[in-house]
């Protein structure tokens, strides 16, 4: 609402009631939601650096003639805000310090507009000892005759301020009732020159102390304004903060669906928006009917070991964890030694706790688990602990319960995926028995290499699955060719080298991550290009399936297949280093090959590979390539 009334004119009010009839409360009837959020509303009324709505000045004016019982209320406050000196001391210094009412009439235009925006100010006449005033209301502000009763008020004061009678007042047209503009004729007693001349002088002293009070109270306004001013920008900043810690949060979950690398990140922001020392997270187990600790933030890693496996058991009422978990209802407290809460307590008895918030994580209609914050009691704030805001508290709690969700829900589909991949090898082992639990040692090989070439754990995982479904594309070729002892004539090479088009075609429709599907495909490509099925060469076959073709190459060349025996681990080893370059990327091969003599593939761990022993090679019929087809 637009604001066209300075507040020295509620002042005026507010003085009036104050001087005639006591406690001016009452004025405040009706400017509930006018003042909303004001938390002094007759001190902000009283202060002439702030601005109202015409309607506030109406709902006061009217109070005031419901409080006084007088019908011309509004023409006694205008009147007494100049004798009672409630206009304000710039408006008196100007009045003052001016000839007369004559010279002090001819600035009403321009005072008026320094401290009011609801109407203009038309001087048609003006004399030594009388005026013509007009003013002309604004007519899309709703107003009534208190706001033109009161100038009339103002106007026949002004002479007093020279000594002389009130002026007389004779409102000859009303825009209240229908004239076009509101038309007063004034008269007064006009002082003479000498009287002037003296009147001046003697109130030149007492202008000036009157001008140095009115400063001083102005400099001290102005400082607790600006002290005002700072706490209100402190309080701004704590809520930019909080709504910059949910945006981020926001960011996390849409963006990190793993609970593991989340959870630490959205707790620091949450601890850090409410400046407490420490966060931690507790969700519910259904089948253990308890709460367990998930994760924290705030402490070293010696003081996180006492909460390693914390559970609360939720049928515990007594315990405040639980009784939020079983309640939903949040629980803020800034002074916990008045809880008087079980000093045996591990959290109780392990972090010294001064100050402490629980909040309920809601999904779907139902609580999860919990989230807590705390004040250690070196660094307490007791009574003088920032107020925290509920709403924010709800709506980060709701937005981390919607995190863990989604990543519970993302872990699900995961697990859902991993199942059908498993299913589908072993329908592959079921159709080929030579190949039975070949999937599962090229996912532990595998993974074990692109560890040690520091791949991220993401990939790692895509590997691994990649690994279980690499050779599915094999439940679309023939069991006769698929179990022929001996070599396969070219026709039936070509056939099962259409296995990876086949897998890929079979993975697609299950929306795996690329890199998966793309070890399906691959696997058979060759570092030189001379591969299949897309004959790519050197970077541009994925990192992953790079890895992926050197441990089936070996496991391949180290199991029974149905046109030969296995290779000694050691000569398969050899056989790797070989087709470093060409077959397989060389770097890799180096890693594969320091992995089997730092780490060993049997089942005692013992390294199969050492330089500088003596291989004797057997005769196959297919190099590495072929065995891993």
């Amino acid at each position: 609402m637009d604001r066209h009334n300075n507040c020295t004119n509620t002042k005026a009010i507010i003085e009036y009631i104050s001087r005639h009839h006591g406690s001016p409360d009452l004025l405040l009837q009706g400017l509930e939601e006018h003042l909303k959020g004001v938390n002094s509303p007759l001190e902000f009324l009283c202060d002439p650096h702030n601005w109202v709505s015409s309607e506030v000045c109406r709902i006061m004016y009217a109070n005031a003639r419901k409080i006084s019982g007088n019908p011309k209320a509004a023409y006694l406050i205008g009147f007494e805000s100049v004798t009672h000196q409630s206009l304000g001391y710039i408006q008196h210094i100007l009045l003052k310090a001016l000839g007369g009412p004559k010279a002090a009439l001819s600035r009403a235009k321009n005072l008026n507009e320094k401290f009011n925006r609801n109407k203009q100010v038309e001087l048609v006449r003006l004399a030594k000892d009388e005026a013509i005033v007009r003013l002309h209301w604004d007519d899309s502000l709703e107003l009534n005759r208190d706001f033109c009763m009161m100038n009339q008020g103002i106007y026949s004061a002004l002479a007093t301020l020279w000594g002389v009678p009130p002026a007389r007042v004779q409102e000859t047209r009303c825009q209240f009732r229908g004239d076009e503009y509101c038309e007063m004729h004034l008269e007064w007693q006009n002082p003479s020159l000498s009287f002037r001349v003296r009147h001046l002088l003697a109130r030149r002293r007492r202008l000036l102390a009157e001008t140095l009070a009115e400063m001083e109270r102005d400099k001290l306004l102005l400082e607790r304004k600006h002290g005002e001013v700072q706490a209100l920008n402190a309080n701004l900043q704590a809520k930019i903060d909080q709504l910059l810690s949910i945006q981020q949060a926001s960011t996390a979950i849409l963006t990190q669906l793993n609970l593991k690398e989340l959870l630490p990140s959205v707790l620091d922001l949450f601890r850090k928006a409410i400046c407490y020392n420490r966060a931690m997270i507790m969700l519910r187990d259904e089948q253990e009917n308890c709460l367990r600790f998930v994760d924290g933030v705030g402490v070293s890693e010696e003081e996180m070991i006492p909460l390693l496996g914390y559970e609360v058991p939720l049928d515990r009422t007594q315990n405040l964890l639980a009784r939020v978990a079983s309640s939903g209802l949040p629980f803020i407290c800034n002074d916990v030694e008045k809880l008087r809460l079980n000093p045996n307590n591990l959290i109780i008895r392990n972090y010294r706790i001064s100050s402490m918030v629980v909040l309920p994580l809601m999904a779907r209609g139902k609580v999860i688990g919990i989230l807590a914050a705390d004040q250690h009691e070196s660094k307490r704030n007791g009574a003088d602990a920032p107020e925290l805001d509920r709403d924010y508290l709800g709506v980060f709690a709701n937005q981390l319960a919607l995190a863990i969700e989604n990543a519970k829900m993302y872990q699900n589909l995961r697990d859902s995926i991993l199942g059908t991949m498993k299913a589908l090898a072993l329908a592959l082992e079921a159709k080929d028995p030579y190949t039975a639990g070949h999937s599962e040692r090229v996912r532990q090989m595998a993974t074990r290499l692109a560890t040690r070439l520091g791949m991220d754990e993401e990939l790692i995982q895509h590997v691994a699955n990649g690994c279980i479904l690499h050779d599915i594309g094999k439940i679309g070729i023939n069991r006769e060719i698929l179990n022929k002892p001996g070599g396969l004539a070219e026709n039936e090479m070509d056939v099962v080298r259409q296995h990876p088009r086949l897998g890929h075609a079979i993975v697609v429709p299950l929306a795996l991550n690329p890199a998966v599907s793309s070890i399906v495909r691959l696997h058979h490509e060759r570092y030189d290009g001379t591969g299949y099925p897309d004959g790519l060469s050197g970077e541009e076959i994925p990192e992953a399936v790079r890895v992926v073709a050197i441990c089936d190459a070996f496991d391949a060349m180290t199991s029974d297949r149905p046109y030969r025996k296995s290779l000694r681990k050691s000569e398969a080893m050899e056989r790797l280093e070989q087709a470093a370059g060409s077959q397989f990327d060389p770097r890799m091969v180096a890693e594969f090959l320091a992995m089997g003599r730092e780490e060993g593939f049997d089942d005692m761990g013992r390294p199969m590979y050492r330089p500088g022993e003596n291989h004797r090679f057997r005769v196959v019929k297919r190099d590495a390539m072929e065995a891993g087809a």
